[in-house]
């Protein structure tokens, strides 16, 4: 599985952006590689749009093949995209690098995030 997680920076040494759609950055983390997980990062080309910033950064981690995304707040809109794709959404709290939040997720210990139907 690929794990995305919404940064400030492009490195698991980077703070951890509780913004999903405004994060500047999203690392990636696949763990389906013969040597064990390998991290890499990019840009969110949504960072700076005027509107729609949370769907289109949404789209973008799609496209990238992400199974899990964790971030600090994820939008109603960008949240809707991932729940009709079956994607779980996890939240993380705190002023914490990216690798901690990604042990975090490995050890259980994210909530994850769920809408409340009728």
């Amino acid at each position: 599985m690929k794990v995305v997680i919404s940064s400030a920076g492009d490195s698991l040494q980077s703070k951890a952006d509780p913004r999903f759609g405004r994060a500047p950055f999203f690392v990636y983390i696949d763990e389906d590689t013969e040597d064990g997980p390998k991290a890499y990062s990019l840009d969110n080309s949504a960072a700076d749009a005027a509107i729609g910033a949370g769907t289109e950064a949404a789209q973008q981690v799609v496209r990238e093949g992400a199974g899990a995304i964790i971030s600090g707040a994820v939008g109603p809109n960008a949240f809707e995209v991932f729940d009709k794709l079956g994607m779980d959404v996890y939240l993380f709290q705190g002023d914490v690098s990216v690798e901690d939040v990604y042990k975090k997720f490995k050890d259980g210990l994210l909530r994850k995030m769920a809408i409340k139907r009728l």
